[in-house]
């Protein structure tokens, strides 16, 4: 079996333990590798109603069988762990270089269990690993961390890092690797509460292909299907994700100003090209994860400050959704962010949540300490974002741990104004615009996310798919359409997750399902076709759905905030509508074969996936 190491660590914390085991070919099978792999631990080892933060808590980077290898953006690692945030599943992704490193070091994943006493940084430089202290680390920020370990170590390692935020158990901690994230659900805080203060890497060795010819040339089509989408290959390759603010905007899908509109009227200072073209505040350099044929990390530079990556989340995250129209200050806020380790999307539209907080009048001046936070106020948004990043002050820990844990500390109706499901909040689509997104953000088993899938793609901006069955538009407006066409895309970017390829490989139905299964075919002489990739990325969405069920989630967890539902979208293609949760729930769990209350599939479709064994552990 080529494309897989075999090897998987496992550090105990505790004990200080280090072993080497082999894959677990059960996993592989039903699961594929990945996000599955680390779902499949948790299922399996973890006490179901563990805490986040509990010793008992997996904390797991895995790799995917064509991580390392050249196919494009092949640059993945999975994050798993329980969510702190959301107390659902966490599931982070990044890119940058570490996961080809470990591949390259001889290993599919790493399983941290237990907490350390001491604060600790593991080490692996091919066969030799091993725990160091990382007293002289804590307390440093995720570039200072960085710099530190590649002095000691050398260039050649690959770092992935928490910084205060995660030390100090943020609920919205990431970790940090060369300017990408595992941003969402806390995942640092995981780190930090484990005292894990970083991972480093080295790797000689190479990624084996059981056929050559074949990868040759399925790579080749999947490189053309990428090249050949024009929007991809044009705007997005350009500007980077930026390119989409200017659609996203103009088909009412931009949240602006905490979703009490679609569309933002100042956005054409926010146009990627006037970026680019002031070079007298900034300058842009292209970079690029493993293997990338796209390039959309465009890193930024504003003075003396290295802000990093300003992409369309982000920009959005501080611009619209906050009512700021200038760059200087989203970048201050990214460049906070990116130091302190904290998931910009959450952090931007936790400051959102606060500034519509503020003007309501149900926080002031005490809980800001003294920040006028009113929409539009870009250097109080920066500035609440570095306190957040450091816990700093009342604000600073009040907002730390996202938009939902503050409205509950504040209490009267706060609750409302917060944008999230499930604890996590919702980034920057505006449902009220795509039936199809409604229910990816309600349904999402980390938490609202855009990325289980990012759908608006096929109801939104109108794209078709032949090679999932997609032949016709679909209408955005409608909650009572069939949603089979939404059940197959969600399954075909969790796959990404598990082979260990980039989303925005597919997010404009580039790269095909057809050629993701030749290629992994070819990787790793495992004879496998569409339908069978996406038939295991349904039982990896499967196994989450079942570990949320243990945890208590049901139905009434699926749905949106009040907002969607009872305030209409003002402006663009969707003025005037809201969304009919109900509808959209009964229609994407018909097609997925879930109980209409429990929110998990139901016996015959447990069976069909070959699942028995979970639905018969199904207890509340």
């Amino acid at each position: 079996m080529k494309g897989y190491k075999d090897c998987v660590l496992r550090v105990d914390l505790a004990s200080k333990n280090i072993t080497k085991e082999s894959l677990n070919q059960d996993y592989i099978k039903q699961y594929l590798g990945g996000e599955g792999y680390g779902i499949a631990l948790l299922w399996d080892e973890m006490p179901h109603g563990a805490d986040a933060f509990s010793p008992e808590n997996i904390l797991s980077f895995n790799t995917g069988p064509l991580t390392g290898t050249p196919t494009p953006s092949a640059s993945r690692t999975s994050v798993v762990f329980m969510s702190p945030l959301t107390h659902t599943i966490g599931a982070a992704n990044m890119g940058s270089h570490f996961g080809a490193e470990l591949k390259f070091a001889g290993y599919d994943s790493i399983v941290f269990t237990g907490q350390s006493n001491t604060p600790v940084y593991l080490v692996i430089d091919n066969d030799t690993v091993e725990l160091r202290p990382a007293d002289h680390l804590w307390g440093l920020d995720t570039r200072q961390t960085t710099e530190k370990l590649k002095e000691a170590l050398g260039e050649s390692f690959k770092i992935s890092c928490i910084g205060q935020a995660g030390e100090m158990l943020s609920k919205l901690a990431c970790i940090f690797s060369d300017d990408c994230f595992a941003g969402r659900g806390g995942a640092g805080a995981v780190m930090g509460h484990k005292r894990l203060k970083a991972v480093a890497v080295r790797g000689t060795g190479s990624v084996e292909v059981a056929d050559k010819d074949a990868f040759l040339e399925f790579n080749k089509t999947a490189i053309q299907e990428l090249r050949s989408e024009v929007y991809t290959w044009g705007p997005v390759h350009g500007y980077g994700t930026p390119a989409w603010l200017g659609g996203v905007n103009e088909y009412g899908l931009m949240p602006t100003r905490n979703f009490r509109s679609n569309v933002f009227e100042d956005m054409e200072p926010l146009m990627p090209h006037n970026l680019w073209n002031d070079t007298g505040r900034f300058t842009v350099r292209r970079r690029a994860c493993y293997a990338c044929q796209l390039g959309c990390h465009k890193y930024v530079t504003m003075g003396d400050v290295e802000v990093g990556e300003l992409e369309y989340e982000t920009i959005a995250a501080f611009g619209p959704r906050c009512g700021v129209s200038d760059y200087p200050s989203i970048a201050m806020a990214n460049y906070y962010a990116t130091l302190y380790g904290i998931d910009t999307i959450s952090a931007g539209a936790t400051v959102s949540a606060a500034m519509e907080l503020f003007e309501e009048g149900l926080i002031g001046l005490k809980e800001t300490d003294g920040l006028d936070l009113k929409f539009g106020n870009g250097e109080a948004m920066a500035e609440l974002v570095r306190r957040m990043g450091l816990r700093e002050g009342v604000s600073g820990d009040l907002f730390a741990d996202g938009s939902w844990h503050a409205a509950k500390r504040i209490g009267q109706e706060a609750e409302k104004f917060a944008m999230t499901v499930k604890g996590m909040e919702i980034s920057a689509t505006d449902p009220r615009g795509s039936s199809s997104m409604s229910i990816a953000f309600g349904t999402s088993e980390r938490g609202a996310c855009h990325m289980r899938p990012y759908a608006a793609t096929i109801d939104g901006f109108g794209y078709l798919f032949p090679d999932l069955d997609i032949n016709e538009p679909k209408n955005p407006f409608d909650d009572n359409e069939s949603k089979v066409w939404l059940k197959a895309v969600k399954e075909y970017f969790v796959v990404t997750n598990l082979i260990g390829i980039c989303d925005f490989n597919v997010i404009n139905t580039e790269m095909h399902p057809t050629t993701l299964a030749a290629l992994y075919s070819a990787v790793t002489g495992i004879e496998t076709d569409k339908l069978e990739l996406l038939r295991k990325a349904e039982r990896v969405i499967a196994l989450e759905r079942a570990l949320n069920f243990k945890r208590g989630f049901r139905r009434t967890d699926d749905r949106l905030p009040k907002r969607f539902m009872h305030e209409p979208a003002q402006s663009g293609p969707p003025a005037g509508r809201v969304v009919d949760m109900e509808t959209a729930l009964d229609r994407y769990y018909e097609a997925c074969g879930y109980d209409r209350e429990k929110a998990v599939p139901t016996k015959e479709t447990f069976e069909k996936l070959g699942m028995g064994d979970v639905y018969r552990k199904l207890k509340p």
